[in-house]
């Protein structure tokens, strides 16, 4: 669909050499897109370039996908704007100091402090603010965030940003707190570039250790479908911990169970001949089956050095008073995906429950029909290619889309001295129909297991 060499911003605001604090603003070696996802009633495709090298001018962008041909490399936007993105010299090392310890009246570039969240001006609870009350709101930077999460139902992008600027395999600036971020995503966004900010809350400290392990959001909706009343799954792949957030109350959980960790046997991949590296990552993506009468659904999940999947029910999951209890006999494993298969990323196609897996080392996007044993006789291959470098995302958009995209995500996580070669294809993005893709594998379905939901 498309492909990046090198990626082009628009309008940046500042040259390239043009220094914040010890590094040039855009150094475009470093810069590849690791995360998309598409917003259909706009036309927006929201994209994130991950802030794992210096000199990434934005983290989170966009583009117009009705302005781009397939086969082309299209060029990148700050979203919702590129002051949003913009780092400042604060935040590095000797230039910067650990805001997180500071007093809250000292604070500068977190808004979570100044109250449990905010919400934008066009929700009620904005009712009564004072305009400092709504200045504070708006100061705040994006830090670092992986992966655009797109709320087709309420037309709405969610982003988990770190709040950390990690260069490399070692070099790490705590910048500030992770948080939730929610914007708006308006029918006209591609005209108007306006992007109203509805909340920015941040997840508490007690919840988590590494905040860089935050790279994943699923949206379990209610009954009602209404755009309040949601829950957030947030999991923590550094401290394999899966973090639940009440959208509507306010208020957090987590659950931590053994199925969450890495398998150490499992923890060596290669990702090119020459690049071979261990990395230890637990819970990933997790991903919901259909409801059951009253709302409940399996959520799927596995750690990304594992060739396993589990299964929960969200039953579990949206209670608080069930968390950091042992729960072990609510988690299940219901089989292994087969040898090599350690999977990244994984999204289900909610018209026919077939599950889609990103895999990091095989070169393949594997699928499982949800309404059989899994195994590796159950699980169907639907793309291989050696253009698969490694699958940083995949998702389903609203018009039955499957999206994934392949990038060098571990060539510059785990790696100081090697470079993008900015004369090749470093990522490409890859569209095909969800339902025929699966025609003729064992993940092909009849119309009795379709959803009518």
């Amino acid at each position: 669909m498309y492909y990046w060499r090198e990626i082009i911003y628009e309008d940046l605001p500042f040259k390239d050499n043009h220094y914040i604090g010890p590094y040039p603003y855009h150094i475009p070696s470093n810069n590849e897109v690791i995360g998309l996802g598409y917003h259909a009633k706009s036309g927006l495709m929201l994209t994130s370039v991950g802030r794992l090298r210096p000199g990434v001018p934005s983290t989170l962008n966009a583009f117009c996908v009705a302005h781009y041909e397939k086969g082309n490399s299209p060029h990148l936007w700050g979203f919702p704007n590129y002051e949003k993105n913009t780092l400042n010299a604060s935040f590095y090392g000797e230039f910067s100091i650990d805001i997180r310890k500071l007093p809250t009246e000292d604070r500068k570039y977190s808004a979570g402090y100044y109250n449990h969240f905010f919400v934008g001006l066009n929700q009620a609870d904005s009712k009564g603010k004072t305009y400092k009350d709504i200045r504070k709101l708006e100061e705040f930077s994006i830090i670092n965030t992986y992966r655009p999460i797109v709320d087709n139902h309420c037309n709405r992008l969610f982003i988990i940003d770190t709040g950390v600027l990690r260069y490399g395999p070692s070099l790490i600036y705590d910048v500030q707190d992770p948080a939730i971020v929610v914007f708006d995503l308006p029918s006209n966004g591609c005209d108007q570039r306006r992007f109203p900010l509805i909340r920015r809350v941040e997840i508490p400290k007690y919840l988590w250790n590494d905040p860089a392990g935050f790279s994943f959001i699923t949206l379990d909706y209610s009954k009602t479908g209404s755009c309040e009343d949601l829950l957030l799954y947030i999991p923590n792949l550094f401290d394999h911990s899966l973090t639940v957030y009440d959208y509507k109350r306010g208020s957090f959980w987590s659950f931590k169970d053994p199925s969450m960790r890495p398998i150490l046997a499992e923890s060596s991949l290669i990702f090119h001949p020459n690049i071979q590296y261990e990395v230890q990552l637990g819970i990933t993506d997790v991903v919901l089956g259909w409801p059951d009468k009253v709302g409940n659904r399996n959520a799927y999940y596995s750690p990304g050095s594992s060739t396993s999947e589990y299964v929960v029910s969200t039953k579990l999951l949206k209670n608080p008073r069930r968390a950091y209890r042992n729960n072990s006999e609510e988690f299940n494993l219901i089989g292994f995906r087969g040898c090599d298969t350690q999977n990244f990323h994984q999204t289900i196609d909610p018209s026919t429950g077939v599950i889609f897996f990103g895999q990091m080392q095989s070169k393949k996007i594997l699928c499982w029909n949800t309404q059989r044993h899994f195994n590796p006789d159950t699980i169907g291959v639907i793309y291989e290619s050696d253009a698969l470098q490694f699958v940083s995302e995949i998702n389903m958009d609203a018009e039955g889309y499957l999206w994934f995209h392949s990038s060098h995500l571990p060539l510059i996580y785990l790696t100081d001295d090697k470079q993008l070669n900015i004369n090749d294809i470093n990522s490409r993005t890859f569209r095909v129909k969800a339902s025929e893709a699966i025609e003729g594998t064992v993940c092909d379905v009849s119309d009795d297991f379709k959803s009518i939901h």
